[in-house]
């Protein structure tokens, strides 16, 4: 993946401390080491920009580099008309302030002066333009400098990471799911992905035709390990092994990142099968598999995985409990199997198979049925035209209260935007604002990285709809 591109820089005004030179030397050192270490590009422009002309020479040259993140240093007072030509930048912006050396005498830099100066300035004077920018102070170690700037290089690193990016739909949306219909042009022009959708299950069962034997069986070596039991035909895990290694091979040569996967209708048909197993075993490999075909919760689970570095899952809510404030995550059982607590991973036939028994359907699978550990969580989907979003936050508990079998684990301590939520008011909140019935998943509290996320890139929130017993208005 290409690396974040961040560029620092400083401007000056005339009669101001000199110790303003030796605090952005440290500075760059400091930023330089921070770089190397968290894994971003860095340019540094180490002289003073003193004029419009070579403030405008650096803003083009930036452009045209395509920095993504400009670090605008003040060791001292800068000239508005400087911070003016270099707010024009196409990148994303980042004042920097700090701390002055001393306290008595005459006021050494105005660092904080001219902060607040060229933040008024990025919101007050482009009036037909948003600037969009963050501010810092202090020294890279700093409470106001080394947290927020590890969420900005993480939410910046996703946005980049999605930009030009391809998912496939493979098949189509499941069989009546018309609350998962999107629009492919909306989430091009929000998030710069690319949607390709002319890859079909037939795309991916040929492709298992071509298969190697000892490939398949070296595979097959690496999962049984992970799996502590097995009450599924064996075929249809060897079957699912081979759909994960075509959808591989096939998402390696396109580029996509991410496949929402039509994972019953065309495979009940053709394999007397589903692509649970083959989901979990690509969500592991790095690859986002979205269940039933749903594009826009699939994106969803590709962005947590873009902020959180972990793999990803795509849930139904089936429960909810007043009385202990919780809710239940579950879905049929294509969760990855590192997901699982301490009982491990159980395939089995998908939960409809009971209801089936006599019928062509009573031996459909394979799952990975599990149960969540005691662990963060964080839940996030866009929606409407994908750009706007809701999130929330909980914990799991430690598997002890009862739930159905599939992938599941219930979730406490619920947080709506980083704020304590009745689970009622939650239930309320989605129900009326009419959210899909897809839930995005990772096991990470990841709400600051979400946050700021959401910032660069424009998006709405939902908003919190108290329950009343009444509707109103």
């Amino acid at each position: 993946m290409e690396k974040l591109k961040v560029a620092l820089l400083a401007s000056s005004m005339q009669y101001f401390s000199d110790e303003g030179k030796s605090i952005y030397k440290k500075a760059c050192r400091d930023l330089k080491k921070l770089s190397k270490e968290s894994g971003f590009e860095l340019k540094v422009y180490e002289d003073f920009i003193m004029s419009e002309e070579k403030a405008m020479e650096i803003r083009k040259e930036i452009d045209n580099t395509e920095i993504d993140f400009l670090l605008l240093f003040h060791p001292t007072y800068i000239s508005g008309d400087i911070v003016f030509e270099l707010l024009k930048t196409k990148a994303r912006i980042g004042l920097w302030g700090v701390k002055e050396p001393k306290m008595s005498g005459p006021l050494p830099l105005a660092s904080l002066v001219c902060l607040n100066q060229n933040t008024s300035i990025a919101g007050h004077y482009f009036k037909d333009r948003k600037i969009k920018f963050k501010w810092f102070f202090g020294e890279v170690d700093s409470i106001y400098f080394g947290p927020r700037f590890e969420v900005t290089i993480k939410a910046l690193s996703a946005v980049k990471a999605l930009k030009d990016s391809k998912v496939a739909q493979i098949g189509r949306i499941a069989e009546g799911f018309r609350n998962m219909y999107y629009d492919e042009r909306q989430i091009y022009k929000t998030l710069g992905i690319d949607i390709v959708r002319d890859v079909e299950i037939e795309d991916i069962l040929s492709e298992t035709e071509k298969l190697d034997d000892a490939n398949i069986k070296a595979e097959m070596n690496k999962i049984y390990p992970k799996i502590s039991r097995i009450d599924v035909n064996n075929k249809k895990i060897v079957d699912s092994v081979k759909i994960f290694m075509a959808t591989k091979i096939i998402c390696n040569e396109n580029k996509f990142k991410a496949v929402a996967f039509d994972c019953a209708a065309k495979l009940v048909k053709l394999k007397g099968m589903i692509a649970c197993l083959s989901n979990s075993l690509l969500n592991s490999y790095g690859i986002t598999a979205g269940c039933e075909g749903d594009m826009l919760s699939t994106i969803s689970a590709l962005i947590l995985k873009e902020l959180s570095g972990k793999a990803t899952l795509v849930s139904d809510m089936a429960a909810f409990d007043e009385k202990d404030e919780s809710l239940l995550l579950w879905h049929c059982g294509s969760a990855p199997m590192e997901m699982a607590n301490s009982n491990g991973v159980c395939c089995r036939n998908v939960y409809r198979c009971e209801f089936a028994r006599g019928t062509e359907l009573e031996d459909l699978g394979p799952i990975t049925d599990i149960t969540y550990p005691e662990s963060d969580v964080t839940v996030f989907r866009l929606t409407g035209e994908s750009d706007v979003f809701y999130y929330f936050t909980g914990r799991t508990f430690d598997g002890k209260k009862e739930s159905w079998y599939g992938n599941r684990g219930w979730l406490g301590e619920l947080k709506l935007y980083r704020d304590p939520v009745k689970v009622i008011d939650l239930m309320n909140t989605i129900f009326l604002n009419s959210i899909q019935h897809h839930y995005p998943m990772v096991l990470q509290n990841i709400s600051d990285y979400i946050e700021e996320f959401a910032y660069w890139l424009d998006l709405k929130k939902i908003k919190k709809i108290k329950y009343e017993r009444f509707m109103y208005v």
